[in-house]
């Protein structure tokens, strides 16, 4: 039997029998670009090891197989290998722990939705069995549960905000305490079903979070529903994509944890329009070459290969999510200081080049600025050129003033809902989705 599953199969969890805790990751995820610098905030540094565990057990004549992650890759525009799953949580859309499964083959469309208790998209550390542990935006948790009341037990420092979605609709938002608690995050619903989602708002350097499991009030259970994502996109950028300042009320307000929220950049909403489960890789202040103010420390190529943002220990297992779509949103803070052609080129071309070594078909879109100017945004052009593939392609991205601004003239909420189109209409243009 296993009691919880988190990478390690047969821990026995530290809640209560009457809490399932059998889980599905789906690996789905600074300073301004314009005026001011973000001011140093507390980094919490966890230094693990990545294991990969494979485990099979003899089950009723059955095999159970649990593979940490999407392994066997991903293919066309259902997102590749297909498992249905019983009684488990997956890391990746397709993987699988289960007594009962059905396996499909991948691409378009083809694979049966994976089910399974919860699913978690993003880039985890899962070497604790105590549960996974993610620091990137846009990491999300998902349940659904029979009954009105729900928790969500996390463990890491204070001041990290999480969005909580319920049945589609956003209701609340709530930031950890330090240490280990549970976080309510539905309560008095009407009785029946109900989808709960909970999504990390604000990036790596406000610390790592262990996900240690939901916890169903009483007379609520949590129930097996299928994977609602049907297409994996990959989102590599600054403090735009992270959602710097969207919830600030005009470009006068500085950088803050409670007006960032990645939930609603254009990286989300686009990912929302079209199904897909997105991992945002992103940072604010970073760049392609150099970073905001012509800062060489660890532009965002060095950090694209980490688990865990700030921790350059455990680095990440391309394998365990295969995007369909790579969005490449850099540059702004390249720009912000003098750099030469050939650098930003050279190293754009060297970023193009790293993504499609880990994903040979995945579509990528590189994104220019209007406001960057035409030289600039030759730049972004130039380098789609030397790369000479037929699967980069460019979309173009710009700013209305008159939508207002986010914090520190960053894109305001108006201005992400329509970016956030453009993508959905790039996307839908170039892969049919």
């Amino acid at each position: 039997m296993i009691d919880r599953v988190s990478g390690i199969p047969g821990v026995k969890s530290h809640l209560p029998d009457s809490v399932r805790r059998v889980r599905t990751l789906e690996v789905a995820f600074g300073p301004p670009w314009a005026r001011s610098e973000m001011p140093p905030l507390p980094r919490q540094r966890v230094r693990c090891l990545l294991p990969v565990v494979k485990q099979t057990l003899a089950l009723l004549g059955s095999f159970l197989f649990l593979a940490c992650g999407d392994s066997e890759g991903s293919g066309g525009a259902g997102g590749g290998t297909g498992q249905t799953t019983t009684g488990q949580t997956t890391t990746g859309a397709t993987m699988t722990t289960s007594s009962s499964s059905s396996t499909g083959t991948g691409g378009d469309g083809g694979a049966p939705p994976v089910t399974a208790l919860e699913h978690l998209v993003g880039r985890f550390d899962e070497s604790d069995p105590a549960g996974p542990t993610a620091t990137w935006s846009g990491t999300s948790y998902l349940t659904r549960i029979d009954g009105t009341d729900l928790s969500i037990d996390l463990e890491g420092p204070a001041g990290v905000f999480f969005q909580v979605v319920v049945d589609g609709a956003p209701t609340e938002v709530f930031q950890t305490e330090a240490g280990a608690s549970p976080y309510v995050v539905a309560s008095g619903l009407p009785a029946g079903t109900h989808d709960v989602l909970v999504y990390r708002r604000v990036e790596g350097f406000f610390g790592a979070v262990q996900f240690r499991g939901f916890v169903p009030g009483n007379g609520t259970t949590q129930i097996e529903s299928a994977s609602p994502y049907v297409h994996r996109v990959e989102f590599i950028g600054d403090s735009i994509t992270c959602g710097y300042g969207v919830e600030g009320p005009n470009e006068s307000c500085n950088f803050s944890g409670d007006t960032e929220s990645a939930y609603e950049t254009y990286a989300a909403i686009a990912s929302r329009n079209v199904g897909a489960a997105a991992h945002l890789v992103a940072y604010s202040g970073k760049g392609v070459f150099q970073n905001y103010g012509g800062d060489p420390n660890e532009p965002m190529p060095v950090l694209y290969e980490r688990t865990l943002t700030d921790d350059s220990g455990p680095t990440w297992d391309f394998g365990k999510f295969t995007p369909e779509a790579v969005v490449i949103n850099l540059g702004t803070n390249d720009f912000s200081a003098p750099v030469a052609e050939a650098d930003f080129v050279g190293a754009y071309v060297d970023l193009l080049g790293t993504v499609r070594g880990h994903y040979p078909n995945a579509a990528i879109f590189c994104v220019t600025w209007q406001h960057w100017g035409a030289e600039n945004q030759g730049y972004v052009l130039s380098a789609i050129d030397q790369f000479a593939d037929s699967n980069v392609h460019s979309v173009e991205f710009s700013i209305d003033p008159n939508d207002g601004w986010g914090c520190d003239y960053h894109p305001s909420l108006v201005t992400h809902q329509k970016l956030g189109q453009v993508l959905t209409t790039a996307f839908e243009q170039t892969l049919g989705w």
